[in-house]
């Protein structure tokens, strides 16, 4: 927790200095109700969840508090309760490239009601970096790509790299569209610690997910949407891991979104 601190201060800091002109704070809030909770092509899940969120906004630095309420039993046993919450803070960089959006920081995430082996399970904490394209942006078909690294520094001491693009359309004035896929790539350390269960399990592609999402406008500050994703597990050691441990390997799953921005 102290890492955690330090290096949340340092970025803290490196914003504020980074930014001359003051500004008010932007807070925005968010919940979700989805049909299933699937995170990296792990179905945690089978039954609906309800996830809430709070962001605050200022000087190109963010805070987020995330959290995953199982409305239905998870993998873990846990239903009717909050099994997941997460504080995420980061920085844009303000990099003189008016085409690429580069963001550093850092998740700090929590498991309340959650045991492993009769033990409540550790919390862990990953730092990461986060590389957007807007270059294609102008075409008559945007197209925006973009690349995450994730390194856990705590429990699990391995590395997912996340690849996504997405295609963004707007219909009407309120009403707006986005297609999109990603695709997950752990090493050995990542793979072993979520799918392997200690037997060993060489970096590999993770997960593949197709997604696609209509969001619309109530107001200017009030935004409703709706997504539906497909996520499908690479075969192999990977799936097989995932049969023993998780709700399932492969999930079409939706969900009902409302955000304010205050």
């Amino acid at each position: 927790m102290k890492k955690l601190i330090g290096i949340g201060a340092a970025l803290m800091v490196a914003g504020v200095m980074g930014v001359q002109a003051a500004s008010e704070p932007e807070i925005s809030a968010e919940a979700s109700l989805l049909s299933s909770y699937v995170f990296r092509g792990m179905v945690l899940n089978n039954d609906a969840v309800m996830q809430p969120q709070v962001t605050v906004e200022h000087y190109g630095v963010s805070f987020n508090i995330f959290g995953n309420y199982d409305i239905g039993s998870n993998f873990d046993g846990v239903s009717s309760d909050f099994s997941e919450i997460d504080c995420t803070l980061a920085y844009e960089l303000p990099l003189a490239i008016e085409d690429l959006v580069v963001s550093v920081g850092l998740t700090h995430y929590t498991f309340p009601n959650v045991t492993v082996g009769g033990a409540a399970r550790e919390s862990t904490t990953e730092i990461f970096a986060k590389g957007t394209l807007k270059t294609l942006e102008n075409l008559e078909i945007p197209v925006i790509p973009s690349m995450t690294i994730f390194g856990d520094v705590d429990e699990v001491n391995g590395t997912y790299v996340l690849f996504d693009v997405y295609v963004p359309y707007q219909i009407t004035p309120e009403l707006s569209s986005q297609f999109g896929f990603s695709a997950g790539y752990g090493n050995t350390a990542y793979n072993d610690f979520y799918f392997g269960q200690g037997q060993g399990i060489d970096a590999d592609w993770n997960d593949f997910n197709f997604n696609g999402a209509l969001s619309y406008a109530v107001t200017d500050d009030l935004t409703a949407s709706a997504n539906l994703t497909y996520t499908v597990l690479n075969g192999g050691a990977i799936e097989d891991g995932a049969d023993a441990i998780y709700e399932d390997d492969e999930k079409l799953w939706c969900g009902l979104s409302v955000a304010y921005d205050f």
